[in-house]
């Protein structure tokens, strides 16, 4: 079963969650109006990086959440976006995943980029998440990774590993372009969907975006650069599985002698 898949790439606009709210509902009616099964925002849609942090982001089930979710009513279909969360222990960079019925899964970024400074130094800011999520759609397995995450090869693998044949990757940085995605779908056998913002960033600097949608054997779909906008291509996951289980990068990893397998000559 093909499954239709929406891709928002919109400007950053940072530290205005309730007009990124507004603009964000009206992108993914258009994504439904193409009916997009699965409609992906960018990494921190609402907030970006800013210092005021603490009084912008939201709970889980807060506006944008109900929002959303009041969008989809009467809908099978599934909206994922990036939330600055703020839950009683800090705050995290989430990644809900709501219905109709309202929010079914979500995710928090598990990597936290430090090789910067100020407000990109997200551990000064956010506290880790400390698990992967799967979710089931139409008889699919779907994953989420948020940007830095990505970088780690290992982690589209887990989710490889965990029987996914779709992997949501959202970003914020200046691109994140098919050249940066391909590797990863066509070794593991995985469909990415994979958004970034565009536009200045909190520094004013410029974003290209280069949201795209890659299939499992590494091919693109479709792509936007340099504008706000809504990409959708139809994804086979049964396809996707059938190429894995033929897959010569992801058939003969031996991860017993990756994580905590002795070698020859080793620890005893």
């Amino acid at each position: 079963m093909a499954i239709p898949i929406a891709v928002v790439q919109r400007n950053g606009n940072p530290e205005r969650p309730d007009e990124n709210r507004e603009k964000a509902l009206g992108f993914a009616r258009k994504a439904l109006d193409q009916k997009a099964d699965i409609v992906l925002f960018h990494e921190e849609l609402l907030v970006g990086y800013t210092p005021d942090l603490q009084n912008l982001a939201e709970p889980l089930n807060g506006p944008t959440s109900r929002a959303f979710q009041a969008l989809l009513c009467g809908s099978d279909s599934l909206i994922v976006y990036g939330l600055t969360e703020r839950d009683c222990d800090g705050c995290y960079v989430s990644a809900p995943v709501v219905s109709a019925t309202g929010v079914i899964a979500n995710y928090r970024k598990t990597h936290l980029w430090w090789k910067a400074d100020g407000l990109r130094h997200e551990p000064t800011y956010y506290k880790p998440g400390n698990s992967l999520v799967t979710f089931e759609f139409k008889e699919c397995r779907c994953g989420i990774m948020i940007c830095y995450d990505g970088d780690f090869p290992e982690m589209t693998r887990a989710y490889a590993d965990r029987g996914c044949a779709v992997l949501l990757w959202m970003n914020n940085r200046g691109s994140r372009g098919h050249s940066e995605v391909k590797d990863l779908a066509s070794r593991n056998s995985m469909i990415i969907a994979a958004s970034c913002c565009c536009g200045p960033n909190e520094a004013g600097a410029p974003c290209k975006g280069g949201s795209n949608i890659t299939d499992a054997d590494g091919k693109l779909l479709t792509e936007i650069w340099d504008e706000e906008g809504v990409i959708v291509a139809d994804v086979d996951p049964e396809k996707a599985m059938e190429l894995r289980a033929e897959n010569p990068w992801y058939v003969g990893h031996r991860p017993e002698l990756y994580y905590g397998g002795k070698g020859e000559g080793g620890d005893k």
